[in-house]
């Protein structure tokens, strides 16, 4: 299979290089008919009178059928001196073959040609019949029986340009007559213009009509509709280059798909929109320069640097229309036009030869174009040269828009390509990003699930601490005191306070753990509700005197533990040391912090040295932990004040640190 595929490949690459070759032998030939120079003489060669007898002779009646379209090949032929009625058969006519060119018998004449037709009719037709022209250059009259038919466009200078236009003549029924009939075309030459006349045909109006219209969809409005398409083609080339300047070679191609979509239009465009000869020189530079550019994308396709190639193009491209103003020399410009056909065969060979060595996606589209390309190039220099019919339909206008569509493809391919690969890629980062999403889910679970055992920890540590630190100290103290003196008494009512603090110390903490985030008056409320029986038993009275405090932002349950502490610890303070009957619970909000304060009547901060122990060193341990500030104050009239600000940022701040 894979020496069969090299075999096809190779014989593509033959093909194209014949082809190419072809194109360059006909090329110099082609480039000479383009280039001659425009000549004004009006003299023709004087027929004599035997001649003219020999013509008619030659040339004799055709018969018409009724019901069919007919071809002329034959005429007479005269050149017009002076303009006036077609003439008569006294004139010297010279019989010729169609299709004729003026160049085969009056080499040089520029001017008007009269094509004189005998024809037979066996009646009159009953309808209108029709004279159709495929190919005359540059514009025509007809005359039937000695009356001039309307004609299209102008046939004095400048001529209409209807040198690639199939001209169609409607002929009223009432101009024929039975048996002879004479027609009579005029052909009017243009500038530079490759002058003559291809075979005629005649025949009911709607069986030419219909020969006319297919002619005239090939050359005429095909080619338009096909042009146009490629110039839009060419547009989007260029946009694209202009927006990734990596794709140079498809810029190059779509200026060539530009020039020669303009160059074609103007081309088989009839009347100019400005002076003919400035609009010729416009065209033939379009022309140049649509090849200039198909070379150098031919030359970067191969995706190797070549500089001088696109330093000569863009060259050419400049000087070209100074030249076609200054220096309009001949074999100046068959040499430029062999150079640069030449150029360009090189550069589509190396092309395909990088499609076949590369295996370039998609570089079957640039064989196919450059295979209808090279022969249609060959095909229509042919027809210009005479190796073909004058009346040829040209492929060029046909190919070249292939030609283009065919890169276009190639283009559409690498962008379908790199949108595929970039969708193929997001789908793999998808799938990554989807892999790599559930492998940290997971990893959350379990992080949420280690967070969680390590809270419930936490919080059993915690309460172990609480429980060690409160109801076990206290319980520490109560088997302490219980233990025999010296004296073998125990302090039973000392005893009996100690595991008051205990139990009310564990109620406490049994309270705090159900108590809401933030809730400062609820830890107050039950502080009051497991203390006041203590405090009645102990002849204390007590004082509410609490706000409707705000939620407390930083109060999370540990945090709101800490300060039911720093007030159980206060209140023992005031119940074993400060001799108090009154104490105030108050709590007041401010700007940045809430104030819990227990202030006592009793002996004051000065009179409980035991107060500066351990307990006190606690307080202040816990105030610090939660950011709190911690007072210790001595009121106007009298006792103490244990004041406690908490701050309401939620983030400790040394202005609350605590302090003694």
């Amino acid at each position: 299979m894979g020496g069969r595929r090299t075999t096809n490949r190779l014989g593509l690459l033959l093909w194209a290089v014949l082809s190419c070759a072809l194109w360059l032998i006909a090329v110099p030939a082609r480039v000479a008919q383009a280039a001659a120079p425009e000549t004004t003489t009006l003299t023709a060669p004087a027929d004599t009178q035997a001649e003219a007898r020999a013509a008619a002779v030659v040339h004799p009646w055709v018969d018409l059928p009724q019901d069919q379209v007919t071809v002329l090949p034959e005429a007479c032929l005269l050149a017009e001196l002076q303009p006036g009625l077609p003439p008569d058969d006294a004139a010297p006519w010279l019989h010729v073959h169609l299709p004729h060119r003026w160049k085969d018998t009056h080499p040089g004449f520029e001017g008007s040609m009269w094509y004189r037709f005998r024809v037979k009719l066996p009646a009159t037709p009953q309808a209108s019949w029709a004279i159709y022209l495929p190919r005359v250059v540059m514009n025509a009259q007809v005359w039937v029986n000695g009356v001039a038919l309307d004609y299209t466009g102008s046939m004095a200078d400048p001529v209409t340009r209807h040198w690639y236009v199939p001209l169609l003549f409607n002929v009223p029924s009432n101009l024929w007559k039975p048996g002879d009939n004479l027609i009579h075309v005029r052909v009017a030459s243009g500038y530079q213009a490759r002058n003559g006349l291809a075979p005629i045909q005649i025949g009911p109006v709607d069986q030419v009509a219909t020969i006319y219209q297919h002619r005239k969809w090939a050359q005429v409005d095909g080619v338009q509709i096909a042009h146009v398409a490629m110039i839009t083609l060419g547009l989007v080339m260029v946009t694209v280059w202009l927006r990734d300047r990596t794709q140079s070679a498809f810029g190059f191609m779509g200026a060539s798909a530009l020039f020669w979509g303009v160059s074609t239009l103007m081309l088989i465009s009839p009347t100019p929109f400005f002076d003919l000869r400035v609009w010729e020189r416009l065209s033939y530079t379009a022309t140049v320069w649509y090849q200039l550019a198909l070379t150098a994308f031919f030359f970067r396709f191969t995706e190797r640097p070549w500089p001088w190639v696109e330093r000569f193009v863009i060259t050419l491209m400049v000087l070209l229309p100074a030249y076609y103003v200054f220096f309009p020399r001949f074999e100046i410009t068959a040499l430029m036009f062999a150079l640069i056909y030449a150029l360009a065969l090189t550069g589509m060979v190396a092309a395909i030869g990088h499609v076949l060595r590369a295996r370039r996606p998609d570089g079957a589209w640039l064989v196919l174009g450059c295979g209808l390309l090279v022969p249609a190039g060959a095909h229509d220099v042919m027809v210009q040269i005479g190796s073909l019919p004058f009346d040829e339909v040209y492929w060029l206008p046909a190919a070249g828009p292939v030609m283009i569509a065919c890169t276009f493809m190639i283009l559409v391919g690498d962008y379908a390509r790199s949108r595929q690969a970039l969708a193929d890629l997001n789908a793999g980062l998808a799938s990554r990003v989807t892999e790599r999403e559930q492998a940290l889910r997971e990893s959350f679970e379990r992080l949420t699930a280690l967070e969680s055992a390590q809270a419930v920890s936490a919080e059993r540590s915690r309460i172990l601490k609480d429980m060690h630190d409160g109801v076990g100290a206290h319980l520490t103290s109560a088997l302490r005191q219980l233990t025999a003196t010296p004296q073998g008494e125990v302090d039973v009512p000392l005893v009996t306070q100690t595991l008051r603090d205990s139990l009310d110390q564990l109620k406490l903490s049994i309270d705090a753990m159900s108590l809401q985030p933030g809730d400062v008056v609820g830890l107050l409320a039950s502080w009051r509700f497991r203390l006041t029986p203590r405090l009645k038993a102990a002849g204390l009275e007590l004082v509410w005197d609490v706000d409707d405090l705000p939620p407390w932002p930083p109060g999370q349950p540990p945090v709101l533990r800490q300060v039911q502490y720093i007030l159980f610890e206060g209140l023992s303070n005031v119940l074993q040391h400060s001799g108090a009957t009154r104490l105030v619970l108050s709590a007041r909000v401010f700007d940045d912090h809430l104030r819990l304060s227990l202030i006592d009547n009793g002996r004051g901060w000065h009179t409980s040295p035991k107060a500066s122990g351990h307990g006190l060193q606690t307080m202040q341990g816990r105030a610090s932990v939660i950011g709190a500030r911690l007072e210790f104050l001595v009121p106007a009239q009298g006792g103490l004040e244990l004041r406690l600000s908490l701050p309401r940022s939620g983030q400790p701040a040394s202005a609350l640190s605590s302090a003694a």
